[in-house]
């Protein structure tokens, strides 16, 4: 397409029930297709090869070990990179990436006006009616967090695994340090922001059937919410005052700065005055409210330039 070779890759783990109907869904213009068995205990390794027989389109890496769907990613983008492809495109193996909405996702990476195009079905009228309850839910939370940990504020729906990359950025992404399992899509995007890559948001539509979640949200949730807020917190050292030293990155700086010293020790004054007199001080009143109204002006002004800072990294 255009002159663009594209590979798709196929993260597969325990998929036996839809990886056929995964394959044979890409569309037939796609150059390559790229299935990362991931030490599947199933038959998805026998299905894949058996469909491979009829279709030379289909490479196979086969994993003796489990090592999660990141790692599977970093193989596929690894592989298609140095086959000299042009355009990743990623397709869970779990048939939730429709058909139809292939071309347009691609589409923006293929006229290289953006860098990396996703998926997103938060916008899609009956969403909240297809996707199950607890998962729009925890999308949205995961979205706002996402926001700030990638600065990419303009993307939604940021677990959504229906992705296309321009492979040419690949180099400058040090792929290789992709987180390995669940937590990779905001990894990914954090990355993408620190070598200043153009995202785009494409909307597909939400599709729910056979697939079954081995995600365990209750552990999952924590652990990823602390992930997120350590890349925010990383991205603004490295690329807003390391790198740039922009108004952002200072805003931001302050705004740390009181929340880390004069907010905790203004509080357990308040907290110590009252538990030992019952009372508190008004000087110690005024410090505590001082210090609260100091880091919300800080970081909302350090969000206000961030924005502003990470206009140009929109896809068109």
């Amino acid at each position: 397409m255009n002159n663009k070779k594209i590979a798709v890759i196929v993260p597969a783990y325990n998929e036996e029930v839809l990886i056929e109907k995964t394959l044979n869904s890409i569309p037939t213009y796609v150059d390559k297709i790229i299935v990362i068995n991931d030490a599947s205990k199933d038959k998805t390794l026998e299905i894949v090869e058996n469909l491979q027989k009829n279709n030379t389109k289909i490479q196979i890496l086969n994993k003796e070990k489990n090592s999660g769907v990141g790692q599977a990613l970093i193989d596929g983008y690894e592989y298609a990179y140095l086959e000299g492809y042009d355009i990743g495109v990623v397709m869970p193996g779990d048939a939730q990436a429709l058909p139809q909405d292939f071309e347009r996702l691609i589409m923006p990476v293929v006229n290289e006006n953006a860098d990396y195009a996703k998926g997103n079905r938060l916008n899609y009228y009956d969403v909240q009616n297809i996707m199950p309850k607890h998962r729009f839910i925890g999308n949205t939370l995961l979205t706002l967090l996402t926001k700030f940990a990638s600065g990419y504020y303009h993307i939604m729906d940021p677990q959504m695994g229906y992705t296309a990359l321009n492979l040419k950025i690949l180099p400058k992404l040090e792929i290789s340090k992709l987180i390995k399992r669940y937590g990779y899509p905001g990894h990914l995007l954090y990355m993408l922001n620190l070598c200043d890559a153009k995202v785009i948001d494409v909307d597909v539509m939400p599709h729910y059937a056979e697939e079954k979640s081995g995600i365990k949200l209750i552990t999952f949730i924590p652990k990823l919410i602390y992930l997120l807020i350590r890349l925010f917190f990383s991205r603004v050292f490295k690329k807003l005052i390391k790198k740039n030293l922009s108004p952002a990155g200072l805003s931001y700086f302050f705004s740390f700065i009181v929340l880390f010293f004069p907010i905790p020790f203004t509080a357990s004054r308040a907290i110590s005055t009252y538990v030992n007199n019952s009372y508190v001080t008004e000087l110690n009143l005024i410090a505590l409210s001082m210090s609260l109204v100091l880091f919300f002006l800080f970081f909302f002004f350090g969000i206000l330039f961030d924005v502003q800072e990470n206009k140009d990294l929109i896809g068109e």
